[in-house]
């Protein structure tokens, strides 16, 4: 009964994620085909620039009204925006339910019992999340890179006698991305008429970076209690610069630990399929007891455990 049950689980997830894959690539068309006739780019007075912003997390009127209540959606949604991913957040939940079903099915299937099945579902369910926070640790990891180069920029462009806000045009028209992108929201943000204030804290809150969070600071203090711009830009480009230096320094310092925890974490699994393929007969017994199988999953648990464990002694902040 519950087999069936999770079967029908995982056919409606899986149609409920076909469909918005197909609705998300007819809009992707009908935003082509906008951009083609030039719809969209100058249809107010006198050239004005009219922007609108999706901000529906489903295609499903009845699901986006409900995902926009909860404050979960809201996370889930900046967690994909920074990740650089324009899937919808009820995308990436039915994505979430339907990992989590597959490997519900398949871990019943071999093992034969609910709770390591429920284990197996807690583990592919996690597997979406996990994949999505690799994505935004890249993003988030070139960002920082590039924002002392950014820095640079914007104190060269401000001793040519630039305003403030024409360098940040000249950083949303020539950095890289990501940089590009999100300095490019800010001045389209104050071209609509938000303050300067509001626009870089809301750049603050969609980037997670202290970096660019200690460039916020400096520039609003700085326009609160006046002071040398330039001056104050550039120490904050030195700051960074020396946070990565001891960043760097730490890497090194902790990379034996690091290679420690990656040893330990794949030596039990290697070793496990070594055996299973070179002398099957000496490990049937455990995979095809029940309590064997039950010492095995146990394992793995642990092994995962120890690894995040070894994960967080050596991941150091600066």
């Amino acid at each position: 009964m519950i087999f069936v049950f999770v079967a029908i689980l995982v056919f409606a997830a899986t149609a409920a994620l076909v469909s918005a894959l197909v609705a998300r690539r007819r809009e992707k068309d009908a935003r082509t085909l906008r951009a083609r006739v030039g719809a969209g780019e100058a249809g107010g007075p006198e050239g004005t620039v009219l922007l609108e912003r999706d901000t529906r997390m489903s295609t499903i009127p009845a699901l986006d009204t409900l995902l926009k209540n909860l404050a979960m959606a809201r996370r889930i949604e900046l967690f994909l925006y920074q990740a650089g991913m324009g899937m919808r957040v009820a995308t990436f939940v039915l994505l979430i339910s339907a990992c989590a079903m597959a490997a519900y099915l398949i871990a019943f299937a071999i093992f034969g019992k609910v709770i390591t099945a429920v284990f197996f579902l807690a583990v592919g369910g996690f597997l979406p999340i996990l994949f999505v926070g690799q994505k935004k640790s890249a993003r988030m990891r070139a960002f920082a890179e590039e924002f002392p180069d950014t820095l640079d920029l914007l104190v060269s462009a401000l001793r040519a006698g630039i305003s403030f806000s024409g360098a940040l045009q000249i950083v949303a028209d020539e950095s890289p991305e990501p940089v590009r992108s999100e300095f490019a929201i800010v001045v389209e943000e104050q071209a609509l008429g938000l303050d300067l204030r509001e626009a870089l804290t809301n750049m603050a809150t969609r980037v997670d970076s202290l970096d660019l969070k200690f460039f916020v600071t400096a520039v609003v203090l700085q326009r609160d209690t006046g002071g040398n711009l330039t001056e104050v830009l550039e120490n904050t480009g030195k700051l960074i610069r020396d946070r990565f230096r001891i960043l760097g320094d730490i890497m090194t310092f902790t990379a034996q630990g690091r290679l420690t925890g990656l040893i330990l974490t794949c030596l039990p699994a290697g070793l496990g399929m070594f055996m299973a393929l070179t002398a099957p007969d000496y490990f049937h017994k455990m995979w095809d007891h029940p309590n064997g199988r039950a010492i095995l999953g146990f394992a793995l648990l642990m092994q995962l455990l120890g690894g995040l464990a070894i994960r967080k002694i050596v991941d150091i902040k600066v």
